[in-house]
């Protein structure tokens, strides 16, 4: 069995964006989808958030033996909130986080600042992860164009390699930017679970 739990971010919904196109895709991969709506998008609690993940995936549980691959992917702040699940206790480590635009730090929304109340534990993080795929825009409106480069330093390791795809006027990486679909993120995905298999 294959696992892959999906995060949108802030005023988003489970059914905004490429998500529904990536559950999908991914089911017929026979990869079980946990695409939850996260409580009150509008006014986000990391708390709760992270809150939600715990009572979805157990991380103080191991996965059964079936199950071969587990990745979490997160878009925006749901990116963020991949980064602070990590920092829970983790009993196995997952295979892959795949990380889009999200932010390290977001000043300009007050209703954000407490998923930043303290500074990221990028070593835990990554212990709790075998690799990471960050995809970033380079004219992302709310997101900085060093984000994706500052996270690739501060999580790339020989242990948990991180991968930066920088794509060129992609916006926020939302249906209004184009990406109702995103076949790029399902191969990568497919791709990093056929090397765990193998």
């Amino acid at each position: 069995m294959k696992e892959a739990l999906i995060i949108h971010g802030y005023n988003g919904t489970k059914d905004g964006n490429w998500f529904p196109w990536l559950k999908h895709e991914l089911e017929q991969l026979n990869f079980h989808v946990d695409c939850p709506q996260f409580p009150h998008a509008d006014e986000p609690q990391e708390q709760e958030w992270t809150h939600t993940i715990k009572e979805l995936w157990k991380p103080e549980n191991k996965p059964s033996p079936e199950t071969t691959f587990r990745t979490i992917v997160g878009h925006s702040l749901g990116g963020t909130e991949v980064l602070r699940a990590l920092e829970l206790d983790w009993a196995t480590p997952i295979d892959l986080a795949v990380i889009v635009a999200a932010t390290n730090n977001d000043s300009r929304r007050p209703a954000l600042a407490n998923f930043f109340t303290t500074p990221f534990d990028f070593k835990k993080i990554a212990r709790n992860c075998k690799k990471f795929i960050l995809i970033f825009s380079d004219n992302d409106p709310h997101i900085n164009l060093e984000t994706g480069p500052y996270f690739q330093h501060q999580l790339n390791s020989e242990d948990s390699p991180a991968e930066l795809f920088m794509l060129h006027e992609a916006g926020h990486l939302m249906k209004s930017d184009g990406y109702e679909e995103f076949p790029m993120l399902l191969e990568l995905i497919k791709k990093a679970s056929s090397q765990q298999a193998s």
